[in-house]
């Protein structure tokens, strides 16, 4: 019988003479059973043998990789890293030379070891993308100390491999080369140093030797020189002798000089005096001609101007009487066919009131409310035609008081809201009282009406001193107006509100105007629809 290994089991192959059906037939069974079992005592046994002897290799190994281990643990700095860069373990040389303890690292990521320019890198991410693929990284590293110092490390980025073959953690080995290396660079900058300052030596040695022969050149320069200068005292010298004896004759020349010198003086003198008088003389005679040229010039100019100021005067004495032939012609002819259908009107309604109906009644009153208006109309366009014909005076006004009278003098309707005046010390000027007086009742007045319809009536009136004029200003917090018609608001019946709203004639505006330019002074306004309106005029400082 033959036995033959098979998968780790045991077989019982029969030999060739045993293979006939009729000898296997004569087999025992208790032979059979007696053979398997000596088969099997001897297979557990050579078995329980080769696994005590894998154990005591696999006991070496380990002791030979402790071994190694220690001696890294001994030497060297480690660190262990799952692989998403968190810290697993740390060595006690890389605690030392890093500055950290135990516990300030554990848990924590790689990050915390580098600069943080570089761990928001591709190339960091690179780095570790590499690693977990199981690639081996080594050189030399900077890394940050607890302290923010930078410490240079050699060493290498080792994947650990499990029983498949894949990365499941990675070991950092490394030695502090950070002394090495600074002092290694230390040594390259003064390498580079001193290379600088040979070169600078070699330039300033060929400097120098250019200098040497610069000086040589010019020594022998001075050489010649010294030789040409000797010669050319040596000629001085004999000049100067020649220049002693010319000096003498000189001399005597110059004396006979002064003599005759004094002599032209006193003959330039007598001469001078002479021409003098004939400059002068000359000049009168231009200065007197010059002025005879200019009083005849003046003569014929006021002779003309006089010509003119009396034909100028004949238009406007002419202009003027027109003028009031007109205001007389306004104030009578156009007053009686108003008088009268006010007149008529009213006798209609006191007459025949019974006869009539309600509208009737408004159209009566309509037309005796219209020809009062005309009335108004008729007096206001005179009151302003006239501001052109009176003379204006000038005289210090005082100008606090002047609106104080005016606004004594305001007659507050029933129902409307007693106004609130804010004013200010008002600055004096010059000018005419009564025109003055007229432009704040106007302006004061209108101040009033575009407020009656606000919860509160408020007026505030100040002045300002300006280089040589005053501004004064009156605002309000009424109605206002829209500064997109500001070109029509000092216009002669020009008006920027409706007549069922706010009254008027639309003139009293165009004479404050008129009133301010006689003074040589200006008139603007400011406002905002629905926010009221402020409104200056300037007036000049008149300095007696």
């Amino acid at each position: 019988m033959n036995i033959k290994e098979k998968n780790d089991n045991r077989e019982i192959i029969l030999s060739s003479d045993q293979k006939s059906p009729e000898k296997e037939n004569k087999q025992k069974p208790a032979d059979l059973i007696t053979a398997r079992n000596k088969l099997s005592f001897t297979n557990s046994q050579k078995q329980t043998a080769e696994i005590q002897n894998l154990k005591e290799q696999l006991k070496a190994k380990e002791q030979q990789l402790n071994n190694h281990v220690n001696a890294i643990d001994t030497s060297n700095a480690s660190i262990e890293f799952d692989l998403e860069g968190n810290i697993l373990n740390v060595n006690k040389n890389f605690l030392e030379i890093m500055g950290y303890d135990e516990t300030d690292l554990l848990g924590r990521h790689h990050r915390l070891l580098v600069d943080p320019a570089y761990s928001e890198s591709k190339a960091y991410d690179l780095f570790w993308s590499n690693l977990r693929k199981g690639i081996y990284q080594k050189g030399e590293f900077i890394r940050l100390s607890k302290n923010g110092k930078s410490i240079w490390l050699l060493g290498s980025y080792n994947p650990i491999l499990d029983i498949l073959g894949k990365p499941y953690k990675i070991l950092k080995i490394a030695t502090d080369i950070t002394l090495t290396k600074t002092q290694f660079l230390q040594l390259a900058v003064q390498a580079q140093e001193k290379e600088k300052r040979a070169s600078e030596l070699a330039v300033a040695n060929k400097e120098l030797a250019f200098q040497n022969e610069e000086k040589e050149k010019r020594a022998a320069e001075l050489v010649i020189a010294n030789k040409e200068l000797k010669f050319q005292n040596e000629q001085k010298e004999q000049r100067a002798k020649e220049l002693i004896v010319a000096n003498k004759e000189l001399a005597i020349q110059s004396k006979e000089k002064e003599k005759r010198a004094a002599e032209l003086i006193i003959a330039n003198k007598k001469l001078a005096a002479e021409n003098i008088l004939k400059e002068k003389r000359k000049v009168e005679k231009q200065k007197r001609a010059a002025e005879l040229i200019v009083k005849n010039r003046e003569l014929a100019y006021q002779e003309k101007r006089s010509k003119e100021l009396t034909l100028a005067y004949d238009e406007l004495k002419k202009a003027q009487e027109e003028l009031e032939s007109f205001s007389y012609s306004v104030s009578h002819d156009l007053r009686a066919p108003i008088r009268a259908i006010n007149g008529y009107t009213q006798i209609l309604i006191e007459d025949h009131i019974d006869l009539l109906d309600e509208d009737g009644k408004n159209m009566f009153n309509a037309i005796i409310k219209s020809s009062n208006k005309m009335g108004v109309l008729i007096d206001d366009l005179l009151a302003f035609s006239k501001l052109g014909r009176k003379q204006v005076s000038s005289s210090s006004i005082n100008m606090t008081a002047l609106v104080n009278g005016v606004i004594n003098d305001i007659v507050i309707e029933k129902g409307e809201n007693s106004p609130i005046f804010e004013l200010d010390e008002l600055a004096p000027a010059n000018g005419d009282s009564s025109l003055i007086k007229q432009v704040w009742i106007n302006l004061i007045s209108n101040a009033l009406k575009y407020s009656k319809y606000k919860t509160e009536t408020r007026i505030k009136i100040t002045s300002i001193s300006e280089n040589d004029k005053i501004i004064y200003s009156i605002q309000d917090w009424g109605a206002g107006f829209d500064m997109a018609y500001y070109d029509k608001l000092f216009g002669v019946f020009q008006r920027l509100h409706s007549q069922e709203e706010f009254s008027g004639t639309g003139i009293g505006l165009a004479i404050v105007q008129k009133i301010i330019s006689r003074h040589y002074g200006i008139v603007w306004a400011e406002s905002k629809l629905d926010a009221g309106a402020k409104f200056y005029f300037s007036l000049p400082v008149i300095k007696h």
